[in-house]
């Protein structure tokens, strides 16, 4: 039964920009926030690990600006605020393609990020980090998915 939910859970990929996450939106956030942690903790098969999954890659109506890692963090509304000139490769797998096979694309390996977290009140905390390496490029593909943008997009 678990097999076919998460075959189910990543939709069709599309280039829907999401919205960004408003405090009246938070009790449906929280909500599929477990889902979408269920999948980055309990991959397919043909993957190995999954870093994050994106809200857009769950919904084909009206996505919203969230992802979720497999640290079991939900990033609400990232922006990359500064970044490196130079970029780096990294050869990535996207979960709305499970067919492809991983490809090499260019990312900052540094950058900074503001986003929001919620507290313990429901309430948007804003929140700024500076990246390197793994983490840094995990956030770009996930914001590239939030702003409709695939890796096949940017090779």
């Amino acid at each position: 039964m678990k097999e076919e939910i998460k075959k189910e859970f990543i939709v069709k990929p599309h280039k829907l920009i999401s919205s960004d996450v408003m405090e009246e939106d938070i009790s449906g956030v929280a909500t599929e926030y477990f889902a979408m942690l269920n999948y980055c903790l309990h991959p397919q098969k043909q993957y190995k690990i999954i870093l994050a999954v994106a809200h857009p890659q769950t919904i084909d109506k009206n996505p919203l600006r969230f992802f979720v890692t497999v640290e079991k963090e939900l990033i609400i509304n990232p922006v990359i605020t500064r970044h490196t000139r130079h970029t780096v490769d990294s050869l990535e797998g996207c979960l709305s393609f499970p067919n492809n096979t991983n490809i090499t694309v260019q990312r900052y390996n540094k950058c900074e990020v503001e986003y929001c977290l919620i507290d313990e009140d429901n309430n948007l905390i804003k929140k700024e980090e500076s990246l390197s390496g793994q983490r840094a490029k995990m956030f770009q593909h996930e914001i590239n998915h939030l702003d409709g943008i695939y890796i096949y997009d940017i090779i």
